[in-house]
């Protein structure tokens, strides 16, 4: 039976998995680069930019580095959500549009420079079109992440973010990236070293 990890990137349903299009990046880019009055702050790794129960005043461009939303669970165990890198915006969607407090927290994955954005400024008429394009592609990303995680094994979700967003596998650390995935860190690099040495075999034969 063929997997879904080997269909065509056109049919298969998590292709778009943490691909925000180029179009969109560079409307963000334009908007923060003509509103200098939007703060842009560095944080260390580790620093949380917004607190778990706090509510959501803006948006975080990403300049340079990597955030993680998650959430700590009654045990205080910490799971994450989802990663953001640069040129991306992160936002908690349903909380904008519940304007709820966050059930998530958001914190830097290594040291990074956000540009601060009002979410009170997407509201406005003249950036319709950009939020509209924002939540379509958080809905096409929610579908993907459905898909990546329930209908795949770990094994090919491993392989699709090794051949596919090859910045995910090099870009994270080995414990953000399992628990993204739902396993050890110990699990994780297991996998991998029995993934690349039916790779070296296969390759050799």
């Amino acid at each position: 039976m063929i997997s879904l990890y080997q269909l065509h990137e056109g049919i298969m349903p998590f292709h778009k998995l943490g691909q925000l299009c180029e179009a969109t990046k560079n409307e963000l880019l334009t908007l923060t680069q003509q509103n200098p009055t939007f703060d842009t702050k560095c944080y260390s790794r580790n620093e949380i930019l917004l607190q778990q129960g706090q509510v959501q005043r803006h948006g975080f461009f990403i300049h340079s580095g990597k955030l993680v939303s998650s959430v700590v669970n009654e045990t205080g165990e910490l799971r994450h959500k989802e990663f953001y890198f640069a040129g991306e915006l992160c936002i908690l969607f349903a909380e904008w549009i519940q304007k709820s407090p966050s059930f998530y927290q958001i914190s830097a994955l290594d040291d990074a420079k956000i540009v601060l954005v009002p979410l009170a400024e997407l509201e406005q008429d003249n950036l319709r079109a950009l939020k509209l394009k924002l939540l379509e592609q958080q809905l096409l990303f929610k579908e993907a992440k459905e898909a990546f995680l329930l209908l795949n094994t770990l094994e090919q979700r491993y392989c699709f973010l090794r051949d596919e967003r090859p910045h995910w596998i090099n870009g994270l650390a080995n414990y953000d990236l399992a628990n993204y995935l739902g396993v050890t860190p110990q699990g994780l690099s297991r996998l991998k070293s029995r993934v690349n040495k039916a790779q070296s075999t296969t390759t050799k034969c």
